[in-house]
């Protein structure tokens, strides 16, 4: 007989839906969480949004799903959180935690008695990511990113089950452009990897607008999925093998060496060739801070369109 679960302090009985709000000791954070408990087993999946605040059509699309879920037509068990970063969500803050500064999408594996991004890490780690059997973190572009959709999924564990079974479930993403195959470790899906747990990052939307569209295809993005793991009814679609979409295995990130004024001289979609000059930095007075150039033949995945820059902050992504 199916049970009663429990993940971050919210139970739900079978064929049942319950939210509520999961602490992070030691901190004011909190995550907003719904357990949708089906009337049937089957695996248990963790959708994650809002991780970076304000990556719109992901967020409105977790939304929809954890309100909209009939918990009687679920085979296993859905536990959602969103928006992850609360503050973030409703200060409008990109990238960080504002309470401390932190990117949380880059501290895996998290430390328990670190500031608050690290503790929110520890929470989803040792209380969510962990008891789960496939992981789903929804993004997009955030507020100064314009880039294509597309669908990561982790290249790097000792667990080669959870490599081989999100490397298909990316077969099962439907609006993609590009699959994106990761070398990091640190982000909330590929530490969920690292502990033997199959997970994708899906990116869809830039420049944080959203529509009714990109919602809806978002929404279809993670039904299918849900479909391929057999946890929602329905027969999952495979992409089509002459779809247009190509396999990234090794990639570039840029991030500022400067704060100042940012001039991309590449924009998303673009191919660019290796030695380019693809951007520079310049400071307040109109000196050049720094010149970037690609180090190999590649196409642009993303590119930061603001002209205001902060050190640290990502500019460009490109990949092959």
């Amino acid at each position: 007989m199916k049970e009663t679960i429990t993940f971050g302090g919210i139970s739900a009985k079978p064929g049942s839906k319950a939210s509520g709000w999961t602490p992070v000791p030691g901190t004011d954070a909190r995550f907003p969480v719904t357990v949708i408990n089906g009337q049937e087993e089957g695996k248990t999946v963790l959708i994650t949004s809002a991780i970076h605040g304000c990556e719109y059509p992901s967020i409105e699309a977790v939304f929809e799903l954890a309100e909209g879920l009939d918990p009687k037509e679920i085979h296993g068990q859905i536990v959602i959180i969103n928006p992850v970063n609360v503050e973030a969500f409703i200060n409008r803050r990109p990238y960080v935690v504002p309470a401390d500064g932190k990117n949380l999408n880059r501290l895996f594996p998290p430390d328990k008695d670190g500031t608050t991004g690290d503790r929110m890490a520890y929470v989803l780690a040792e209380e969510f990511i962990k008891k789960v059997d496939f992981h789903i973190d929804t993004h997009g572009g955030d507020i100064p990113e314009t880039q294509p959709s597309y669908v990561y999924y982790p290249g790097i564990s000792d667990c080669q089950e959870a490599l081989d079974i999100s490397e298909e479930a990316a077969q099962y993403v439907l609006h993609a452009k590009y699959m994106l195959k990761s070398r990091a470790t640190n982000h909330a899906y590929t530490f969920s990897a690292m502990v033997g747990v199959p997970s994708l990052e899906l990116e869809l939307g830039e420049c944080c607008r959203w529509s009714r569209e990109e919602v809806d295809a978002y929404l279809e993005n993670v039904l299918n999925v849900l479909k391929y793991l057999k946890v929602y009814p329905g027969q999952a679609v495979k992409r089509p093998a002459e779809a247009e979409i190509k396999t990234i295995t090794e990639g570039v990130y840029l991030d500022a060496d400067y704060s100042g004024r940012w001039y991309p001289l590449a924009g998303r979609d673009d191919k660019i060739k290796k030695g380019q000059k693809i951007g520079y930095i310049k400071d307040l007075f109109g000196n050049v801070l720094k010149e970037y150039f690609a180090e190999f033949d590649a196409e642009i995945l993303m590119v930061v369109a603001t002209l205001a820059i902060k050190e640290g902050d990502p500019i460009m992504a490109y990949g092959r």
